[in-house]
């Protein structure tokens, strides 16, 4: 019988719609369509996620068991959402809708994660690391591995995550006060599914615990396979989080596993791939959590069936996870800057010009003299960038992450504030804004030499604040106009110029 392929209803539909609908107890249509409300505004034509990005599971019909991989969220709990969420993929919440869709429907669900949960370091990347793990135990997960930043976290956090029979999280090569388990057998659709993880060797030498004890992951393998056997898994699985050329060794030196899963290219293949000469499928999850890969398990010809699943907006937000993005930026509202271990750094391009050094002053100050110039911005989503993160749901103003673009005075790739910098709505109302500094650099030395008597310092400045076109395209714009937060800006690039393009001091 032929299967319909999964459609489903993204969140901005929600207010037109009956929420039985968006619980799948009725059919979404089969075409959704929005607007781009990207910042640049080079398009105003109807985005179909579906159109864009393909159908899924096309004349499936319902496997034994549907095996759901994913992994390398590298800390993309959510998509930024600057060029329009309907534009981009990932994040928890939709991903989570997607296994609620599965599991509503009727397939058995195994789901298993690589790992490589997050990116970054200090404070912020625990408290996402903890968020994002309650995640995927909400969600279900059978089986969670870890990459290597994921442990160089604390050593207390870990062991708090791992300990204990029922704990998904799983490490055959990488011992963490011995309770890490190295294998995990689950049972769903009357198959047992063995799985298994191991860490490369690469991804080793970058840790640097003495609490954690590694062994190469082919000895950790030739232990952990036999069990399984012994177990009688069906189906045998091995999350290797290494590099491809790694994992495709690993996968020919024990061809007994079905599926060896890595991290390996930035999106899935879309076809199947198996190991020359061998049984094995090598699955590549991808970066930054934006798809999930499902193998559909059949007894029939042929008896796996291959997905590759974007996680865009055909998917309405989970409340679950909506509630635990909530929790995350109520943690980073409590700790506070300081909390989080941020400590303000001089701007590059700070000049020793007396009391003024490096100090911000704000785009109001500016627009005293470069009236026009303060004009167009005034005008464009740029003076708006702090308000839009108040508005948002749930409110982003103590998330450091996103106040390094939506506000003035942050290094916008390091995640900090400047000295003088943007602290909050309340102390620092002038710095709201992206504004004119985050571009020409602090404005305090210049102002201050405008009001002055030493013209050789007035020009200097002057000279130091302007900037060229191919200065902002190549080395400005893209800081906050990355692939992650405007994944088509270079593409039009000079649509957003025209937007924000000033010229002169009228």
């Amino acid at each position: 019988m032929r299967r319909e392929p999964l459609v489903f209803v993204p969140w901005w539909l929600s207010l037109v719609m009956l929420a039985g609908c968006l619980a799948g107890k009725e059919d979404p249509p089969t075409t959704v369509a929005t607007t781009n409300t990207s910042e640049a505004g080079y398009s105003k034509k109807p985005v179909d996620p579906i159109a864009a990005n393909g159908k899924i599971f096309e004349d499936w019909p319902k496997p034994e068991v549907a095996i759901v991989i994913t992994g390398q969220q590298n800390g993309y709990i959510e998509p930024c959402g600057c060029a329009g969420l309907e534009n981009q993929k990932g994040g928890l919440a939709r991903r989570h809708t997607f296994l609620k869709q599965l599991e509503a429907d009727g397939w058995p669900t195994v789901a298993v994660d690589i790992g490589g949960l997050i990116d970054r370091f200090g404070r912020q990347a625990e408290i996402k690391y903890q968020i994002t793990a309650e995640g995927l135990q909400t969600m279900g997960y059978d089986a969670i591995a870890f990459g290597p930043k994921d442990l160089r976290l604390p050593t207390e956090g870990l062991l708090a995550l791992v300990a204990g029979d029922a704990s998904p999280f799983v490490a055959a090569n990488a011992s963490l006060f011995e309770y890490a388990q190295p294998l995990r057998v689950v049972e769903a659709g009357g198959k047992k599914i063995g799985i298994t993880a191991v860490l490369g060797e690469e991804y080793q030498k970058e840790i640097n615990n003495d609490q954690i004890r590694f062994t190469p992951p082919a000895t950790a393998i030739a232990e952990a396979l036999p069990k399984l056997k012994e177990a009688g898994c069906d189906f045998l699985i091995l999350l290797a989080h290494a590099s491809r050329d790694e994992a495709e060794a690993l996968a020919k030196q024990f061809p007994d596993f079905d599926v060896v899963a890595t991290g390996g290219a930035e999106v899935p293949p879309h076809e199947m791939r198996r190991i020359e000469g061998q049984k094995t499928l090598l699955v590549e999850v991808g970066a930054k959590g934006q798809y999930a890969v499902v193998l559909g398990l059949y007894q029939g010809d042929p008896p796996i069936r291959y997905q590759r699943v974007p996680l865009d907006a055909r998917f309405a937000d989970s409340p679950d996870m909506k509630q635990l993005m909530v929790a995350y930026q109520g943690q980073l509202k409590e700790l506070g800057f300081a909390g989080l271990g941020l400590r303000p750094k001089i701007h590059p391009r700070a000049t020793a010009a007396g009391d003024a050094t490096g100090q911000f002053v704000g785009a109001a100050k500016c627009g005293e003299c470069h009236k026009t110039a303060y004009g167009i911005w005034s005008k464009t989503p740029h003076a708006k960038a702090t308000h839009t993160l108040a508005t948002t749901n749930p409110p982003r103003l103590f998330d450091p992450e996103c106040l390094s673009c939506h506000s003035t005075g942050w290094s916008p790739q390091e995640y900090v504030p400047y000295q003088s910098g943007f602290l909050s709505m309340e102390e620092t109302p002038l710095l709201e804004g992206n504004g004119c500094e985050n571009c020409h650099g602090p404005g305090g030395a210049h102002v201050a030499a405008e009001a002055g008597k030493d013209l050789v310092l007035r020009d200097q400045l002057r000279q130091a604040m302007r900037l060229t076109r191919a200065t902002v395209e190549q080395n400005v714009c893209i800081k906050c106009h990355d692939h992650d937060n405007s994944p088509n800006f270079d593409d039009h690039f000079d649509a957003y110029w025209a937007k924000i393009e000033h010229k002169g001091k009228k």
